[in-house]
């Protein structure tokens, strides 16, 4: 069945079978449809892999960076792979809707680890976009400050839906990718080439010493498309051409402060991908500095995509707790991703956090993509059995 494009849809109360409008064009349903989750997907990745992931690369291993940058994006394809079939075999159904048959413990456990992990990606987001807003733009604001205007533009992104989370991410993606493409592209003045030798690391040492394991934060988006198949399809084809664009963005933000510093010199940068961008000095521009361009798109995909946890985690908890309402889930949500997010005192504390729930967070990818695709198969099993015995 063709998908249509969201706001094409009639505003529902409750997720149901979305109907069309009439005077729809079909052709222009299916490329919004195409685009949309691709430019979401994309988007949820830089406002991620931005932030932390040049550093954690470079500290991942001496030299052949592109290693274990691949070996990430093979992780996530597999992962992204098992969960997409198993959502391709349930239906049109979210994380809530195929583990809450489960039973009360089962389905509690598993809902409330992707509420907690969804909410964890916010926080640490917003958290980290604060102390680089901080750097680059208003150096001697209150940390409380920033934190609670993005909370608050958070909750009212939360607040408009599923469909106007993307909307505006098609929307911001066509306005920021360019400025932010841009960004990278004017670090290339000032790359030297034999930074990047040597290119192969035939020790793999980034694999002995699990180092490689710290960056894979930065795949964590593959986990949104659970939430999808209740409005549109996820059409599989589209993501995996995604990743394919996602593995060379991953490869450019490593690269580029190896190519302007070096890599001695990089590794002691906290913030190795903004230096680089900020030491870019292109007087033809609107802005002084470059790295307004950076800032600029990476705080409108962090705000999307902790807009988009938040409205998923007020979802799946009202789900799991039909008597609860969504308009005060959220800005309950909200509230504690501001106090949570104010909590941590710098950057160090942000680093170390990314470091102590490595293996926290690999248990979340093995496990969700797993229950997901062994439900999916149970569902269509079912399902399978009711068409046998309705034909007989």
């Amino acid at each position: 069945m063709a998908q249509f494009p969201l706001y094409e849809l009639l505003e529902l109360k409750k997720l149901g079978k979305p109907q069309l409008k009439k005077g729809v064009n079909p052709l222009n349903s299916r490329m919004y449809a195409i685009l949309t989750i691709p430019l979401f997907f994309f988007g949820a990745h830089s406002s991620i892999a931005f932030l932390l992931f040049p550093r954690a690369m470079l500290h991942a291993t001496a030299y052949g960076h592109w290693e274990p940058v691949v070996l990430d994006v093979l992780i996530e394809f597999v992962l992204t792979v098992v969960l997409l079939k198993g959502l391709k075999k349930a239906g049109n159904m979210d994380y809530a809707d195929l583990f809450l048959p489960l039973g009360r413990w089962i389905s509690t456990v598993l809902i409330l680890v992707i509420v907690c992990y969804f909410l964890f990606i916010a926080i640490m987001g917003i958290r980290g976009f604060a102390e680089l807003l901080m750097i680059v733009f208003v150096v001697r604001s209150p940390l409380y400050a920033i934190l609670l205007l993005l909370s608050l533009i958070t909750l009212l992104g939360s607040s408009i839906g599923l469909q106007g989370v993307f909307r505006a991410s098609n929307l911001l993606s066509i306005i920021f990718l360019p400025a932010l493409f841009f960004a990278l592209l004017g670090c290339f003045v000032n790359s030297k080439l034999f930074n990047l030798f040597p290119i192969v690391n035939t020790s793999f040492d980034f694999l002995q010493h699990g180092k490689f394991l710290v960056p894979l934060f930065s795949i964590c988006p593959f986990l949104f498309l659970g939430m999808l198949p209740p409005v549109f399809r996820v059409r599989m084809k589209p993501i995996l051409i995604t990743m394919i664009a996602l593995t060379l963005l991953d490869l450019a933000i490593v690269y580029i402060p190896i190519l302007v510093y070096g890599i001695n010199a990089a590794r002691l940068l906290n913030f190795p991908l903004v230096t680089s961008i900020d030491s870019v000095n292109i007087t033809w521009t609107v802005f002084n500095r470059v790295s307004l361009f950076y800032a600029v798109a990476l705080l409108a995909f962090v705000l999307a995509t902790a807009s988009f946890t938040i409205w998923s985690s007020a979802l799946l908890v009202r789900k799991m707790v039909p008597a609860w309402k969504e308009s005060y889930i959220r800005p309950a949500l909200c509230f504690i991703l501001f106090g949570l997010a104010y909590v941590i005192p710098n950057w160090s504390s942000i680093v170390k956090i990314y470091n102590i729930d490595i293996w926290v967070r690999l248990f979340i990818y093995f496990i969700i993509p797993c229950a997901v695709y062994v439900r999916g198969g149970f569902i269509q099993r079912m399902n399978r059995k009711k068409v046998y015995k309705n034909g007989a």
